[in-house]
Order: structure tokens, then sequence, then C-alpha cells
């Protein structure tokens, strides 16, 4: 019997999934391990002789002492990608070739081959929709838990440069009739995408940097409609901290009269959803409805996008309005044009509201249903942040059903992945290991609150910042019985 496929993902945050066998563990007991792992991910043929990786791994250990660290960390690694392999069977995945360890080909895909091979193809003679679609897969940073790391630079630097060709290439790309567009607003619809990505896989500053460029490129050219779109997309970025100056942003390009129903959706669902974040509810509610009207008018190729994430954002205002009897209808009907859309991350989100609706339905089986679809989407996607907020819900969800060992897995596995990210994502991780571990460790629970506080506070999220709240009365509650 073949064995599963290993998938090793390392753009937005190091992952793994196969498809079929034992699950995987989600926290590995060596972090040489998982540093193995990661460079031969990363090496040419995806192979490396011992003495490279220990001396990335134990630089300063003795010849022996570093030869037993290897040995330990190649045993770990193996059982980690392949749980029911025997003490002394033959890794699937993970092979040695004399002083040679390596990644076996017919067994393991790791993201960014695929990734480059797309954008060496889109590269040579592929249109605009091969260029996005090549962008796309390149979203995400290379191992943001591994930043620092110098042996990581080369990789980093060779995407980074990657995603520059690909970008140009799509501010140069020519209609096919063969006229060629205005050169600067070609460029800002390529930077308008950027930021989207950017967006996606948590790189909030970059994506602001980038869309404000797409925003002030379309303000020199004239093109109205299209710096209300910019402006919609600056504004949902801008919005998670300052939601004053997002309003702004949309108040100072909203759509003219014969804006088409698109721009006018997306305008919409920016004010929602900047509104949300700033808990006027009501105000949301009525804009997503808006936002849901132009969507249904909207004939184009993104119409389910837009209706999906209108009803999805209408759900998200009746629940945080404590009308959550009233959300299930427009979270229902948002998961067919969501998943007829094909974006992964749309679909992820919409099954996100709706595990919660589930939730707070105290239907927690179903909940469970939905988040553990919305978990795998997420991390499809490249969203890291997105995925440890699913895990931190998924977390709780667990820790309701009395699941304690699932729900301590979960959350630590949601903070591991938010820490390079902080603000709201490490907020909402560690709120959640703070209930988890409330009843057991009160006085870590109280500490992992502060800094949750903190979190919240820097990311400006009023939902996060309305969660530690009720995680620290929860805790005082218990204290007093």
């Amino acid at each position: 019997m073949n064995p599963p496929l290993l998938r090793i993902r390392l753009l937005g945050g190091f992952r793994l999934a196969r498809e079929g066998g034992v699950p995987l563990v989600a926290r590995w007991s060596r972090t040489g391990a998982r540093t193995l792992v990661k460079l031969l991910a990363l090496a040419p043929d995806h192979a490396l002789h011992r003495e490279q990786i220990m001396a990335v791994c134990w630089p300063h250990a003795e010849l022996r002492a570093a030869l037993g660290s290897l040995r330990v960390a190649l045993h770990t690694a193996r059982h980690a990608l392949e749980p029911e392999l025997p003490p002394r069977g033959t890794s699937a995945y993970l092979a040695a070739d004399g002083d040679l360890l390596r990644l076996v080909p017919d067994t393991v895909r790791v993201d960014v081959d695929e990734a480059e091979t797309l954008a060496r193809r889109a590269l040579d003679g592929g249109g605009r929709p091969e260029l996005v679609r090549a962008l796309e897969e390149l979203d995400g940073e290379l191992l943001p838990e591994d930043r620092h790391a110098p042996w990581a630079e080369p990789a980093r630097e060779r995407l980074a440069r990657r995603r520059a060709d690909l970008r140009r290439a799509l501010a140069d790309h020519r209609g096919p009739r063969g006229g060629a567009a205005r050169p600067e607003a070609d460029a800002a619809r390529v930077r308008l995408d950027w930021a989207l990505h950017l967006d996606r896989s948590g790189r909030y500053a970059e994506a602001l940097t980038v869309a404000r460029e797409a925003l002030h490129g379309y303000e020199r050219q004239g093109l109205r409609d299209a710096c209300t779109l910019a402006a919609a997309r600056l504004a949902e970025v801008l919005g998670r901290g300052r939601g004053d100056a997002a309003l702004a942003v949309l108040d100072a390009h909203p759509p003219g009269p014969d804006t088409p129903d698109d721009i006018r959706a997306a305008h919409h669902m920016a004010r929602s959803a900047v509104l949300s974040y700033c808990g006027r509810y009501a105000e949301g509610l009525a804009a997503a409805r808006a936002a849901e009207r132009c969507a249904g008018a909207a004939r184009g190729a993104d119409h389910p996008v837009l209706l999906a994430r209108a009803l999805a954002q209408q759900t998200v205002c009746l629940g945080l309005s404590g009308l959550a009897g009233e959300a299930a209808g427009p979270a229902t009907a948002a998961l067919a044009p969501a998943e007829a859309s094909g974006d992964r991350a749309l679909l992820a989100t919409v099954l996100s509201v709706l595990r919660e609706t589930e939730r707070r339905a105290g239907r927690h089986g179903a909940a469970l249903v939905y988040g553990r679809r919305a978990l795998a989407l997420a991390e499809q996607a490249g969203r890291p942040t997105a995925t440890a907020f699913e895990r931190a819900n998924l977390a709780e969800l667990h820790l309701l059903r009395g699941e304690r060992a699932d729900a301590q897995r979960l959350a630590l596995a949601s903070v591991e992945l938010a820490e390079p990210f902080g603000g709201t994502a490490l907020a909402f991780a560690l709120t959640a290991l703070a209930r988890v571990r409330g009843g057991a460790a009160p006085q870590e629970a109280r500490r992992l609150l502060e800094r949750a506080g903190r979190c919240a506070a820097d990311g400006g999220h009023l939902q996060a910042i309305e969660e530690v709240r009720l995680a620290r009365a929860e805790l005082a509650e218990v204290a007093r019985l």
C-alpha cells in the first residue's frame, strides 16, 4: 500500500498535511527536528549532508554531541511525519543515503517548489490569469517564525525576487488586443491585487503601504471608480486599528452615480467591516445589506465573492449585536456562493462564521465540523493569522465538550503560529490558552490574559478586547467557587 502524500508548507508558517493516514502531531518535542525538516524542504533536491545540518542546528557542539543530537532529531522528525512508523521501520518521507539526508521525492511535496514552478511558467509567456495565480501561490511570508534565521535568507531573497518579477510582468502586461494600457494604472492594479494577498497573509503594515500606493496611482490618473475600489481595500486593512481614518478614506472616495455595482458592493462591504471593528454593529449591518443589494445586481466574475462576503458580514454584525437567532439565515445563504467562488480564503471565512453561529446556538458538534473545515481551508490558503484564529476557536469548542487534551493541543498550536504576528491574532490565541489552563493553573492563566490584553489593545480590535474581558471575568468566577 502506497503511503499518503505528505505536503510541507513553508509559506505563511511551517505546516504539515497528509492526504490520509494517522493524524500528524501539532507540536514537536524537539525544535531541532523541525529545523531539520525545514532545512531539507528548502535545500536543492531536498537533500543535505549530515555535516551541513549539524553546522546549522548545533554549531557550537562537539562532533560526538552533534551526531547524537542529529540522531535524536532524525528519529523525532521521522515519527512526527509518520506517527504509525514502527520503531525500526523505514520512513516513507525522510531517507538516509550514506551521509546525505533527503526528503523522498515520490511521497513529499513542498509548497515553495510548486509555487516557483507556476511562477516560471507564468513568466515564460503566461497571460494575466497565469501571472495572478502564480503571485497568489507565492503569497505568504516564508517561515515567519524563522524570520531572522540566516539559513532561510537565501530562499527568502529568491522568493522576493520572483514576486518582484511577477509584479513587473503584470504591470507590463498588454491586453489581448495588443493595446498598451496606461502604465501607472496597470501598476496600481497590480499593487491593489498584491495588497489583498499581503492582507490575507497577515502582513498588515505592508498591505497598508501597497494599498496606499495603489490609491495614489489611481488618483494621479483621475480614475474615479478605481479610486473607490482602492479606497475600499485600503479601508478594510486600515480599519483594524484606526476606524476613524478608514471611514475618512471611504468618505473621500464614494461611489459615483455611474459606478459599477461590483465596486459599489466593495465600498459598502468595506464600510460594514470598519463599522463592525468599531463596535457600531447596527450601522455595519445596514452597510452589509447595501453590499448584498449591489452584489445581487452585479454580473461580473466576482459576483459569488461579493455576495458571500456581504452575507457573512451580516452574520458577524447580527451575532455581535446579540441577535444570534437572526444570524443563521444569512450565514447559511453565504455558503453556496462561497463554494461557487473557488476562493479558499473566502470559503474558510464563511465556514468560520457558520462555526460561530452553531456554537452560539449550543450545537457544538456541528460547530466542530464547520470549524475543522475552516481550519483546513485557512491552512491551504496560506493564511497564518486566520489559521491561528481557527485553532483558538476549535480549542474553545473542545473545552466546552470537556475534551481538554484536544483543547490544549490546539490552543498551544494557535499561540505558536500567532507569535510572529502579535496583535489581534495573538490576543485570541492567548485567550483560548488561558481558558484551557484556567482550571488547573489560574496564575498562568492570569499571566496569559495580561499579555492577551496588551496584544488586543495593540491590535485595536474591539472583539478581541471584549474576549479578554470575558475570559478574565470567567477566571474570577472560577476563583470565587
